[in-house]
């Protein structure tokens, strides 16, 4: 397959141009990063325990955790800290803007912060916009680059951008926000109104039940609260319609959603601008939300970004306490959770109940899910813990695009079983790449796919040997990086030589040096084209170390090749952001990016 030629071309250019031999197989390693897969029959409840500074505790024994299950006391087999990346801080103190993350993971210690943005545009009049703005920017100023934000506005009723990791479209996208208040709203409107921003919440809410934890923040100019003694708001909306109620159990049940689904949801208010002589009303409704989720109500006012760096922080971590239940619970229903830990002056926060799956009948043969199977469904499976990442490139002549996809185990010594490669464009219609035995002989593994120019969401799926399964789900932009025009570059690719050969790579552990190689189209075949590689903190952040690459010449199809070598050794471990910066004719016209990961951190 033609699209194979993207990661073989690097073999290539290092035997053509560098004189030294082809691609090295390179399948040792260390151990994986990460404890070992839990026994299959153990079921675990995620919680988080927050101190008095409303910082996560993050020394937490067994000993101190009394857990229930269905009114009866469990042991607990196993306690596991996953701890979420917060804001990148440079030597000097300052904040680095987040980098994108360099692979997706199923792995906890790989996954970010779910952060769910609602914006009550409703409840926010017009030219009272940029508290909302500078609030989301704090928020987002605190996100690491492996958190995956989205963002819904009530009145559009659907996710107006995400969930991405590349936060800087959500700024776009809430640059651009309008509030639609009325001045003219009526108390049965706002009824109304309430009740429709806090079942958008509900829903939200009831889409993650079961998942990994979950941030929801909810920005409102006010929300209509019960009236005390159970009495309603209503809208007379004449006969045949249904009134828009307003009772302590709406409120209620947005708690219990909270808990099923292991959401914490943070309150942000707008207050009225007295200025202007807008009326104060609907601060007792979002106080009321605030209460029962059990946070304190934020207010858009004063030092607010301090608050909304307390909500990251108090996001940042969270545990994993395994018990195993017994077989005649194996059920599939629901049982109820009260977890309670025995150290002072600390909050807890735990779902209310957890769902223990059916068993396995011993008789008979477990039958692991098949990786085309898992492509079309929306389990998600962790028992098998992966990494992947996508790379772009073309062909002359060629109007879609090839996508390389390369994946690997974190066990170095137990490659996959089976594996399977699907693309969902934007109608849901699926491309599928299945890996064939010569696919699976190395740790990693490369499924190439032609499709067109397009948003899609990729699903890598794997089993291996022991009959553990894993999945991966990553949204997806399939596009050329842009230069000055004519200028096109591929996605970079890093690697390490091996060898004097070179191989891919997804994480550095001791390797010394790093690769980067792309692909660079559009230039005249008569220009000069020159590039160097950096290592840097972000992506406008001076270079730590810095190398020139090698161009190839101009390919019959006018495509150049480079390739470049930077040493890595000496860096911290962490995300780092490699950056080759190319010009024509001693002109900058354009860079591609791609983070590294140094093992360690």
């Amino acid at each position: 397959m033609r699209s194979r030629h993207f990661i073989l071309d690097v073999c290539a250019f290092l035997l053509l141009t560098l004189f030294v031999p082809p691609c090295a197989a390179d399948e040792g390693g260390r151990a994986p990063q990460g404890q070992a897969a839990k026994g299959a029959g153990l079921v675990t409840v995620d919680f988080r325990v927050i101190g008095t500074t409303g910082a996560p505790i993050l020394d937490l024994k067994p000993a101190e955790i009394s857990l229930k299950i269905g009114g009866r006391q469990r042991d607990v087999q196993s306690l596991d800290l996953v701890q979420l990346g917060g804001v990148r801080v440079a030597a000097d103190g300052t904040a680095l803007a987040p980098l994108a993350p360099p692979f997706a993971s199923n792995h906890p210690a790989d996954r970010g912060r779910t952060v769910i943005l609602i914006l009550d545009d409703e409840s926010i009049l017009p030219n009272r916009e940029q508290p909302v703005r500078d609030a989301v920017g704090a928020l987002l100023d605190n996100l690491s680059g492996r958190d995956m934000v989205s963002l819904l506005v009530i009145s559009r009723g659907k996710i107006e951008a995400g969930p991405t990791t590349r936060h800087d479209g959500i700024r776009t996208v809430v640059g651009k926000f309008v509030g639609q208040a009325s001045q003219s709203e009526t108390v049965d409107d706002a009824a109304c109104r309430t009740q429709r921003a806090i079942g958008a919440i509900q829903r939200i809410m009831a889409s993650f039940s079961g998942g990994a934890p979950t941030t929801i923040v909810f920005i409102s100019g006010g929300l209509t609260s019960p009236v005390s003694g159970g009495a309603i708001v209503s809208k007379s909306l004449g006969a045949g319609a249904t009134a828009c109620e307003i009772r302590r159990n709406l409120f209620d049940d947005t708690a219990a959603a909270a808990n099923k689904s292991s959401a914490d949801l943070y309150t942000a208010y707008l207050p009225p601008d007295v200025r202007s002589g807008t009326a104060a009303a609907g601060e007792a409704g979002v106080e009321t939300l605030a209460g029962v989720a059990g946070n304190a109500l934020i207010r858009l006012s004063g030092s607010f970004k301090a608050e909304m760096a307390r909500v990251v922080r108090e996001t940042s971590a969270y545990y994993l306490a395994s018990f195993e239940p017994d077989a005649a619970e194996r059920t599939g229903a629901a049982a109820r959770v009260e977890l309670r830990v025995t150290r002072d002056n600390v909050k807890v926060r735990a779902r209310s109940e957890v769902s223990i799956a059916k068993g396995v009948d011993a008789s008979a043969d477990a039958k692991v899910p098949s990786p085309r199977d898992m492509l079309r469904v929306a389990t998600v499976y962790r028992d098998l813990p992966i990494r992947a990442v996508a790379y772009a490139a073309r062909d002359a002549g060629d109007k879609d695009l090839k996508l390389v996809v390369m994946f690997e185990p974190f066990e170095a010594n137990l490659p996959f079983a089976a594996a399977a490669v699907g693309l969902f464009d934007g109608k849901g219609k699926l491309i599928t790449w299945i890996a064939q035995p010569a696919d699976l002989g190395g740790r990693r593994v490369m499924a190439a796919l032609t499709v067109p120019i397009g948003s899609y969401r990729v699903r890598v799926a794997a089993t291996d040997g022991s009959g553990r399964a894993g999945t991966i789900d990553q949204n997806l932009t399939v596009e050329l990086e842009k230069g000055d025009p004519p200028v096109l570059m591929s996605a970079l690719v890093l690697g390490a030589p091996i060898q004097q050969g070179f191989a891919p790579r997804l994480l550095y552990e001791a390797e010394t040096s790093a690769l980067g190689y792309f692909e660079v189209y559009g230039v005249p075949k008569t220009a000069a084209v020159t590039a160097t590689i950096e290592i840097a903190q972000s992506a406008s952040g001076a270079a730590v170390a810095t190398a020139p690459a090698r161009v190839s010449p101009p390919r019959d199809d006018g495509r150049r090749i480079v390739l470049g070598e930077i040493p890595i050794g000496s860096l911290r471990p962490g995300d780092h952001l490699v950056r080759v910066v190319v010009s024509v004719d001693g002109k900058p016209v354009g860079r591609v990016v791609r983070t590294l990961r140094k093992a360690g951190q």
